[in-house]
């Protein structure tokens, strides 16, 4: 597996609750060998699927539609077969219980304070612990970069008049100030809009410490990263004080339990 040098982590808890009903449909071989069984299960009663690595002992040959839940989830970055090639995809794992089951998650709900969305249109999938990932209060600015828009092919797209790119938001680059050179998660990269870090750009400051709000993650498995995170704003570590991140993180998405429930 390539190791990322960008936003490299080795694991997030993953809140069951937060990712909707959960229903058992099939077992599924995954991995680089294909010698890791999953369960299959079904969100909300939709089509939309999720493939969980559950405990040991799991009953796989259980009735299709069985109401199941997770507990103490796992979001993770792992190999697997795609197209005859090793490839990095994103993996859950954790116990996949009967709702009457009385286990809970390890962490509190307010732990789990950043949203996980699908990579390509950002549609919430779950919430999970940032502090899993990284401290958000010791996150130390050093440099920016433009997104530029590009095409289906990967290729920037100009404007057919002036020959001028498209600015669609703005990469912001952090070290760890805790952790050393050659630590996992040194490097953090957040994403803002256009808009929110061209109304913050005259007060950001190189070496200032700042605290991400409004957090959510999302798995690209790239060249360069497992993990796309992006933020709402930045606000100055200073005018934190001694407020906990979980506390003031923007609830960016509803459960969508609750959502299946309305």
């Amino acid at each position: 597996m390539v190791k990322a040098t960008i936003n490299n982590f080795e694991s997030l808890a993953l809140s069951g609750k937060t990712l909707g009903n959960l229903t058992y449909s099939t077992r599924k071989s995954v991995g680089k060998r294909s010698d890791t069984d999953t369960a299959v299960v079904n969100i909300n009663g939709s089509l939309d699927t999720l493939n969980i690595e559950p405990q040991a002992g799991f009953d796989f040959g259980m009735k299709s539609k069985t109401p199941l839940k997770l507990v103490n989830g796992k979001l993770m970055a792992t190999e697997a077969r795609s197209n005859g090639r090793s490839a990095i995809v994103q993996g859950i794992q954790g116990s996949l219980l009967p709702l009457s089951d009385p286990a809970t998650d390890e962490f509190s709900e307010d732990d789990y304070d950043m949203v996980f969305v699908t990579g390509k249109d950002n549609k919430p999938v779950g919430r999970v612990r940032s502090k899993d990932a990284f401290d958000s209060h010791d996150l130390e600015l050093f440099g920016t970069e433009a997104i530029l828009k590009r095409d289906y092919r990967g290729q920037l797209e100009r404007d057919p008049d002036t020959g001028e790119t498209t600015t669609t938001g703005y990469s912001l680059d952090f070290t760890q100030t805790k952790k050393g050179d050659d630590e996992i998660g040194h490097l953090i990269r957040i994403i803002l809009s256009k808009n929110e870090f061209e109304r913050l750009r005259p007060n950001l400051k190189a070496y200032g410490k700042y605290v991400p709000q409004g957090l959510k993650l999302a798995f690209v498995g790239n060249e360069t990263t497992n993990w796309t995170i992006y933020a709402d704003t930045l606000v100055p570590l200073e005018e934190k004080g001694t407020e906990k991140p979980a506390q003031n993180q923007s609830k960016a998405t509803t459960n969508q339990a609750d959502k299946a429930k309305g």
